[in-house]
């Protein structure tokens, strides 16, 4: 028998690998507990739907939700440990409530875990329902107005039906609709399901295209995501260059070798796979101003 509390816990790492490449993937791609801690953080100072505030209440346990932001900061770092393991190793995680802090920072949707029993619990068709024999029995102008049955018609002495339209209307819709799906799983079964990064950016591949044996970087080919294929450069950077909009950071950078390299987007450098940090206005003014300033 299925334990219910474990269904939950791997639906949540499931949706874990999705959205450490996300908004938050700063954070999330090394779990740490100051890092979670932080996250809670970024997400307290938005609103708050109520039953990720009772999440939060139960999990940090404030009374006045005025509060939640100091609540957290004086929270205790290590307390969070369990939680980074779990994301890290996916060891056990016997707590309830910390179970349901993390699915709030992944953004997991079926959450809390009574919601996700609600959900979870009605997909078992091992208790199918009873027919209610009590239900009373339609008369017959009710089946007249369900079914459109049309007047009999005399034909050599045999009746012949005439098929309702709606029923031919229903059968044609369901054919296009056959039709569609199959079109849609055929194209993402045969569509290019990985990329490889090239010079300053990703190229879809297929993943069993004989050229990329060839790529001295084919261990750099990953699984296909389009937010990284369409958004994630290389760039180079400028006194000119928008680094920040509205206080979030448009740019991405990583230290190696004693040299900064730059990106568009979020996420890990496509060679060495360390993360990218976001660029910061002390990096900014002290680092890349100073440079391009000297060169003029």
């Amino acid at each position: 028998m299925k334990n219910n509390f474990d269904e939950y816990k791997k639906a949540i790492i499931t949706r874990y690998e999705e959205e450490k490449m996300g908004k938050f993937s700063d954070l999330l791609l090394d779990p740490t507990p100051a890092n979670l801690k932080r996250l809670c953080l970024l997400i307290s100072e938005d609103e708050m739907r109520f039953s990720d505030l009772a999440i939060f209440r139960h999990f940090f346990s404030f009374k006045s939700d005025d509060d939640i932001a100091r609540w957290i900061k004086n929270f205790d770092t290590e307390k969070f440990k369990p939680l980074s393991t779990f994301l890290k190793l996916g060891t056990n995680l016997k707590d309830y409530r910390s179970a349901n802090l993390i699915a709030v920072l992944v953004d997991f949707k079926q959450r809390p875990y009574t919601k996700f029993l609600e959900t979870y619990c009605s997909l078992d068709i091992g208790n199918p329902k009873v027919e209610d024999v009590n239900k009373d029995i339609p008369n017959r102008k009710h089946f007249a107005e369900r079914m459109a049955i049309s007047k009999p018609v005399e034909d050599n002495y045999q009746l012949v039906v005439k098929s309702p339209l709606s029923k031919r209307l229903m059968l044609t819709l369901v054919f296009f609709a056959a039709i569609f799906f199959l079109a849609f799983v055929l194209k993402d079964v045969f569509d290019d399901k990985c990329m490889i990064w090239k010079g300053d950016h990703y190229e879809r591949i297929d993943c069993e295209d004989s050229r990329a044996y060839g790529e001295k970087s084919y261990d750099n080919i990953i699984a296909l995501n389009k937010d990284v294929l369409e958004n994630f450069r290389k760039i180079e950077v400028c006194d000119t260059t928008t680094f920040f909009i509205n206080d979030r950071p448009m740019v991405w950078y990583i230290k190696q070798n004693g040299k900064c390299e730059f990106f568009s987007y979020n996420g890990v450098h496509p060679i060495t796979r360390k993360p990218l940090k976001p660029i910061t206005k002390h990096m900014v003014e002290k680092h890349i101003m100073k440079v391009h300033s000297k060169k003029k």
